[in-house]
């Protein structure tokens, strides 16, 4: 765990960000990801991955797996962001406890960051999952 980049994640409000994604479809996010970091997605990706525990790094890839294995089913990529930003957090929460640890929120949050830029990143790089999923890299390219 790198304390500088860990310190550099803000506390959050679970509930209130829950709130604002409520009603967007999940793919938007990603969608915006790639289309607003780009580039940089390996960047802003590692410094994330860099902000973790190892024990918060061990369990953030197995949810990262679960989650990929979410992405083959197309309407997956059409759920309510609310739902899939709580459901994350969620999961991440009680495999921290199966662990014996807790996790705060602000970790929470990051964790579902990763998740998010992990699919931008392979949106970016993969043009049968962009079309599966129903993302577009920009607005120039459809």
């Amino acid at each position: 765990m790198n304390p500088e980049m860990r310190a550099q994640i803000r506390d959050v409000d679970l509930g209130q960000i829950q709130e604002q994604f409520r009603g967007a479809e999940y793919r938007k996010l990603v969608q915006q990801h790639l289309r607003k970091v780009g580039v940089l997605l390996e960047l802003a990706l590692s410094g994330a991955g860099e902000a973790l525990t190892d024990q918060e790094r061990n369990v953030a890839e197995v949810l990262i797996d679960e989650y990929n294995r979410m992405g083959y089913n197309s309407a997956f990529w059409h759920r309510d962001l609310g739902d899939v930003f709580q459901e994350i957090c969620n999961r991440f929460a009680e495999l921290m406890s199966q662990v014996g640890t807790t996790a705060d929120d602000k970790v929470k949050f990051n964790v579902f960051q990763i998740i998010t830029m992990n699919f931008a990143l392979q949106a970016r790089d993969q043009k049968e999952l962009r079309k599966f999923a129903g993302i577009r890299r920009s607005l120039l390219f459809r």
